[in-house]
């Protein structure tokens, strides 16, 4: 431990005393609780910690006032930093610009807590503004995932779409206003993201998705994958982008949200760690063996299924999160991601599929975790 290191209390650290024996610690952002036996003299040494004094300061000044040795003043200090209840007030001034450091600093603030310091969470941070995302798909799913990504502070994002805004979109989509009916969806998202953050670089791709359609050159550019496209069908849309992010070892995430599964969270699919889409289908095979469906009377009705913003907006903030805290590296994701879940409009239940990684997946297969 350095001796010229000035330490504060975390920022999203509430710390009390129980019965003057125990030290209660509540961590703000990810609500676990800690207790720690506790002294005076401990109690003496907390309450000096203001991000002021250096170790050595501390040391010297236990030493003198309350004839504490500087071994338990250092066993104490690291105890904290390791429960990251204290963090350096010195970080590197060369990773964020000042600007930069105060747009995001309440994120930087909760990232670190998940990565145990104030320098790893502007790390995290930079990852997120280093990354270049591919959405296919901007509409109520995709926008909306657009728009949380850039004000997550997402620099380099690649829209890629063929659609143009209609009057009801406006009513379902947090981002599309009656002058933009008529506009081409990419151009319209591309100005919104504009209004957030001028740096942000949009690369608008104005095309139709069908099976002679190109993608790999678009996916090969991408250091992560959105499919929202729903046209010509969400199923076929997602195998064709998933087969090529799996070639290319690219992580993606294939929202929810869309006609039947108003509100379902997606998943998110990391190459021969989670399940890919294929397992999915593998599944659905299997679990929907000998069901058919019958015939709907309205053969058109993909213009007529129901919609709510509120529900699509849920759908796209659960994937943005999921999505930030891969790239900010912000949880262990082979243990921490998520199968597809429903979300009942009725009592806001959430449950989850039990959809397993098949090894033997033709797709992804042979060299799982």
């Amino acid at each position: 431990m350095d001796n010229q290191t000035v330490y504060k209390i975390k920022d999203s650290v509430d710390l009390f005393l129980s019965d003057e024996k125990y030290l209660m610690a509540y961590y703000m952002n990810t609500r676990q609780r800690k207790s720690f036996k506790i002294n005076k003299e401990m109690i003496l040494l907390i309450e000096q910690i203001d991000g002021k004094h250096t170790v050595q300061e501390l040391k010297d000044y236990m030493t003198v006032h309350h004839q504490s040795d500087n071994e338990s003043v250092a066993f104490v200090l690291a105890l904290m930093e390791s429960n990251r209840l204290i963090t350096d007030t010195k970080v590197k001034d060369n990773i964020l610009s000042v600007e930069e450091h105060e747009r995001y600093s309440r994120q930087i603030n909760y990232f670190s807590e998940f990565l145990g310091s104030e320098e790893e969470g502007i790390y995290g941070q930079k990852k997120l503004m280093n990354a270049h995302v591919l959405i296919f798909g901007c509409g109520a799913i995709g926008g909306n995932i657009a728009m949380e990504l850039v004000m997550a502070g997402v620099k380099n994002i690649t829209l890629y779409d063929y659609d143009t805004v209609a009057c009801s979109d406006v009513s379902r989509h947090m981002y599309f206003r009656e002058e933009h009916i008529g506009e081409g969806k990419v151009a319209a998202l591309k100005e919104e993201l504009y209004k957030i953050d001028h740096s942000v670089e949009v690369y608008a791709i104005e095309e139709s998705m069908n099976p002679y359609s190109d993608i790999e050159g678009y996916i090969k550019e991408a250091d992560f994958v959105i499919n929202t496209l729903d046209e010509p069908y969400i199923g076929y849309t997602s195998s064709k982008i998933s087969r090529c992010c799996i070639q290319y070892n690219i992580p993606h995430y294939i929202a929810g949200g869309f006609d039947a599964h108003l509100a379902s969270t997606g998943e998110l699919i990391i190459p021969h760690v989670t399940p890919c889409v294929e397992c999915y289908a593998g599944h659905f095979k299997e679990t929907l063996k000998g069901w058919k469906p019958k015939e709907h009377p309205v053969r058109e009705r993909y213009t007529e299924i129901g919609g709510l913003a509120s529900m699509s907006l849920f759908s796209a903030s659960f994937a943005a999160i999921e999505i930030i805290k891969y790239i900010a590296g912000l949880v262990n994701i082979s243990e921490e991601y998520k199968v597809r879940g429903e979300l009942l409009f009725t009592d806001l239940s959430l449950t989850y599929l039990n959809v397993m990684k098949n090894n033997n997946c033709p797709v992804c297969g042979g060299d799982g975790i």
